[in-house]
């Protein structure tokens, strides 16, 4: 077990951001958005999106392993961009992805997906980061792989973000294993942070833990976060079995409560100095899946809040946090007009909110966008 380290309270960590941060992080919840949701194009169980400089989306479809792009002006590239052999079992499939923090320059893209087991290989989870030039994907290189050695289907996680220093966040869920999430030595149940060097992933050198990759822990399946433009910390979404979905503020070191034996409301680490409440708690479950935080000024009024959807009902909403940013002051569904949103959503260029969804039509990627005279 490694030991914690830290260098600031807690209480000190939760303000320490500017009074213009705090100032700009306060809108009107009751104000006025004039918007449309329009269907944006079909798609093939779409997961994650990501916008490329350019204002090309980049989206993942988790049955097929592919990537695939779409033009600024809306326009779908017949051809993946490219396809990794992947399981797509359950919550298995081809689920995260970013773009490099260099990709104009280099053309890396990172996604995270689950490998098919051999006859002497385990299934795994892996993040593959491969080369796109002009929409076709090259050199995928494995530059993490997760085996699933239990055999279960659920809890993979799995999203990867890089914040602004460059260095690379990913979720791996517990494999169903919740013993996994308290575990230090272990992947599963984590949140992680590398850096990037010589073309390989380490530990960043500031992580909580002395040589560990692990950022936070204690997390069953944390499907997606984003960062806070506000403060630079982080928000996640977290799936239960049957209880507590969680929308969590993640600190480095910090315990977010999953373990063996895990009672719901009732765990016992409770208890634990490093522990971390949810900002929301959800029982029953909602399975909470994409989220982000609102950082554009075609929609003044949302700016700063939360946005996330829910796979069990659909459902978009918008969270409003104190001006500390650490607690929230009140949740509103976002009216979708008739839309669903299952599982990612990202913003725009233009400040439209992108999400994606899959029914009975197969799946298809929608877009709220905002009126003129919504400013």
């Amino acid at each position: 077990m490694f030991r914690l380290i830290l260098f600031v309270s807690v209480t000190l960590f939760l303000v320490s951001f500017s009074s213009s941060s705090a100032q700009t992080a306060t809108p009107d919840p009751n104000a006025s958005v004039s918007y449309s949701v329009e269907r944006y194009l079909p798609a093939n169980y779409p997961v994650a999106l990501a916008f490329a400089p350019d204002g090309r989306l980049f989206y993942t479809e988790k049955i097929s392993g592919s990537v695939r792009v779409v033009s600024a002006d809306g326009v779908l590239q017949p051809v993946p961009v490219i396809t990794l052999p992947t399981t797509a079992n359950a919550e298995r499939g081809m689920l995260g992805i970013a773009l490099d923090p260099a990709y104009s320059e280099n053309g890396y893209i990172w996604v995270y997906h689950t490998a098919e087991g051999t006859a002497r290989d385990y299934p795994a989870n892996r993040i593959v980061r491969f080369r796109e030039v002009n929409g076709v994907g090259s050199d995928p290189q494995v530059m993490l792989s997760v085996p699933i050695t239990n055999g279960e289907l659920e809890h993979n996680g799995g999203n990867l973000h890089f914040d602004t220093r460059g260095y690379l966040y990913v979720t791996i869920g517990d494999y169903r294993d919740e013993a996994n999430a308290q575990n230090l030595d272990v992947l599963p149940g984590k949140i992680h942070r590398f850096a990037v060097v010589d073309d390989q992933l380490v530990p960043a050198p500031d992580n909580p833990f002395p040589a560990s990759s692990v950022y936070a822990y204690g997390l069953r399946n944390s499907f997606d976060f984003t960062f806070d433009p506000l403060t630079g910390r982080i928000f996640a979404t977290e799936n239960g079995q049957d209880c507590d979905d969680e929308i969590n503020l993640i600190l480095p070191g910090f315990n977010y409560g999953a373990g063996e034996n895990y009672r719901c409301v009732g765990s016992a680490l409770l208890d634990e100095p490093n522990y971390m409440t949810p900002l929301l708690s959800f029982t029953p479950t909602i399975a909470p899946t994409g989220i982000v935080v609102y950082d554009h000024p075609a929609i003044p009024q949302w700016y700063g809040q939360i946005l996330f959807c829910a796979w069990n009902f659909g459902r978009m909403t918008r969270v409003l946090l104190n001006a500390a940013r650490s607690e929230v002051v009140e949740t509103r569904d976002v009216d979708l007009q008739g839309a669903q949103c299952r599982i990612d959503l990202a913003i725009g260029p233009e400040g439209a909110v992108y999400f994606t969804t899959v029914g009975a039509e197969g799946g298809a990627i929608y877009r709220l966008m905002p009126h003129d005279d919504t400013q």
